[in-house]
């Protein structure tokens, strides 16, 4: 996305739609240690770090969901 980034993306779906749906998930190859806190801060509501393992998917995604399921 030439114009946004993820980041401003999150944002502008936030500011339309609720906290918790839908639920957006941040795809990085980045190791920046404060990325987590960037990503709740634009509104995401989970990350997954490349090299994706499907594992690593599947427990952020049950996650995500529980949570969703759980009301928080």
């Amino acid at each position: 996305m030439p114009e946004m980034d993820g980041f401003e993306v999150a944002k502008r779906i936030r500011k339309f739609r609720s906290r918790s749906w839908p639920l957006i998930v941040a795809l990085t190859a980045s190791a920046d240690e404060h990325l987590w806190e960037k990503c709740l801060q634009a509104g995401m509501n989970g990350i997954i770090r490349k090299p994706v393992l499907l594992q690593g998917m599947a427990d952020e995604l049950k996650r995500l969901l529980k949570r969703t399921n759980d009301g928080v």
